[in-house]
């Protein structure tokens, strides 16, 4: 069957609602199989018009979140973890009523969060309590939860892959997967092809994104390494498109684009899936 291939859709907004809809089937006329659908904004979220423009458009869909300071696993009031279970589950519901089957991210710790010195026990403890709670709930609906890890910059607790697996033992549930990030590989590993394989039977999705998040193949990253990786697995799970090409006060803090990296969002995402396709044939053929 062979990777299939997602886009976020903050490579075209910033905000996700009933008036981004349409992206739905322009990312099918960009050659996905599937859209990326953000729910930190889970208030604005129609998962019953998105199921139905995903089905009109022959896509399919995934989600992802990143947790805030009020919807915190890992905070050191008890309310606030609280909130952020309820925060998960909701996301969860969200997933299964919009047709995915995948709910992934920074589901942990508040995006961006930082501490005095190094993690604590209690903050694996406290962020695994709430992954146990939500993937239990997840798995009745038939949602897999996936941990991902991003950068020091980004978070202080699940930086790399060794890190979202030690998370998933605690965890302890079956429906609880990796989230790999090449961009944040690229600050945080030693290398691209030995995460990738530790995390290939664990795996649910895989951000093919570049160094500088541009199209990939236009930075650092190995990717001979990771789709050499990806193929010895035989991995057909979904891997996709965090690119972005446009800055904006919204996203500005969490990517951090403050140039163009392409001619448009399209262009790049274009030219991207291109060349992940180009991997993908090369390395696969010779697995």
């Amino acid at each position: 069957m062979g990777i299939r291939y997602a886009v976020h859709a903050y490579a075209w907004t910033t905000s996700w609602s009933n008036e981004t809809l349409h992206l739905i089937a322009h990312a099918k006329a960009l050659g996905f199989d599937l859209i990326e659908i953000p729910l930190m904004e889970i208030e604005k979220i129609d998962a019953a018009a998105i199921r139905a423009a995903a089905a009109d458009a022959g896509i399919g869909v995934c989600a992802s979140t990143a947790c805030s300071e009020a919807t915190d696993p890992t905070a050191d009031d008890p309310g606030v973890r609280r909130r952020s279970v309820e925060y998960l589950k909701a996301c969860v519901e969200a997933t299964a009523r919009m047709g995915a089957t995948t709910f992934s991210g920074v589901v942990y710790s508040a995006i961006g969060r930082r501490i005095t010195g190094f993690p604590e026990q209690r903050h694996w403890d406290w962020a695994a309590a709430a992954l146990k709670e939500t993937a239990r709930h997840a798995r009745d609906l038939g949602v897999t939860v996936g941990i991902e890890p991003i950068n020091r910059y980004e978070s202080f607790l699940v930086n790399t892959c060794d890190q979202a697996l030690r998370l998933r033992e605690l965890i302890g549930e079956p429906n609880v997967a990796v989230h790999l990030d090449a961009y944040h590989m690229n600050i945080e590993e030693a290398d691209f092809r030995g995460p990738t394989q530790k995390a290939a039977p664990y795996l649910c999705h895989f951000h093919l994104s570049e160094s500088h998040r541009g199209a990939p193949g236009t930075g650092v990253v190995d990717w001979d390494g990771i789709f050499g990786a990806l193929a010895e697995a035989g991995y057909a799970g979904v891997a996709g498109l965090e690119s972005f090409c446009e800055v904006s006060p919204a996203m500005a803090a969490a990517t951090c684009i403050w140039r163009r990296l392409a001619s448009s969002s399209d262009d790049l995402l274009r030219e991207g899936l291109a060349f992940l396709k180009r991997m993908e044939a090369k390395h696969f053929a010779q697995a």
